[in-house]
């Protein structure tokens, strides 16, 4: 069995490719600008998703769908 990365260490450059792809594909499906409050709470929400061990892209991509209303900044 492969091990993972600790969470207090760095992502390797196939984590944060996975990390990317996930949080690059969520932005463009909720039509988020990358650098809006709403993509800042997504990427931090993806890294440590994917810290706690979910490392399927997959995977994690259909966990980011299912917690979107964890980052969004609700208006109104």
């Amino acid at each position: 069995m492969l091990s993972r990365t600790p969470q207090s260490e760095f992502l390797s450059p196939q984590d944060l490719a996975i990390c990317q792809r996930v949080f690059d594909k969520m932005c463009s499906d909720c039509k988020w600008d990358s650098a809006s409050s709403d993509a800042e709470g997504l990427a931090i929400v993806v890294i440590s998703v994917f810290q706690h061990g979910l490392f399927n892209e997959v995977d994690l991509l259909a966990e980011m769908q299912a917690r979107r209303h964890d980052f969004e900044r609700h208006t109104g």
